[in-house]
């Protein structure tokens, strides 16, 4: 006489009433699943955003004579502070005084755009090596603090700047 009352693994059924391939497979996916969350994590790091990056554009340089040096969200998040250094005071007599030649600061995730120069870029006889500055009404918060920021010179555009 066989005994009925015992199973196999196979046939064994859990608490909820699963079988044992469904939790087998249950446990598979979970480890899969919690590898592919480590491995972009792992991953993701590399491309974090550190406050300070200031990329270089050869364009803008040639063009306008200047090399942006420094971005900060200031005053409590209400203004944007940029910096920049004259590399040649015959092309930069005139950057900023005229609405072409103006920097905008365009935050790249949102694409707000911050255009209101508060202080800065007026008349003034410039060096070549000086650092200057400008400083932004950052409206309604576009530009954050760790977040990737455009630099627009007319047509010509420095990106990825992250504002300390």
């Amino acid at each position: 006489m066989m005994n009925n009352a015992i199973a196999t693994a196979r046939e064994w059924r859990g608490p909820l009433g699963l079988r044992f391939n469904h939790l087998a497979l249950a446990t598979v996916l979970l480890l899969l699943v919690g590898g592919a969350l480590l491995t972009w994590q792992i991953l993701d790091q590399g491309t974090q955003l550190e406050p300070g990056t200031m990329p270089v554009s050869t364009d803008i340089e040639e063009k306008f004579g200047v090399r942006f040096t420094f971005a900060a969200v200031t005053a409590g998040g209400g203004m944007v502070e940029l910096r920049y250094r004259v590399l040649d005071e015959g092309k930069a007599a005139n950057f900023g005084h005229y609405t072409e030649t103006a920097p905008m600061l365009i935050a790249e995730d949102t694409g707000e755009m911050v255009d209101v120069t508060i202080m800065g870029l007026h008349n003034h006889r410039v060096e070549p090596g000086r650092q200057y500055y400008v400083l932004y009404r950052n409206t309604n918060g576009a530009i954050e603090s760790g977040r990737p920021v455009t630099i627009a010179l007319g047509d010509l555009k420095l990106e990825h700047v992250v504002a300390w």
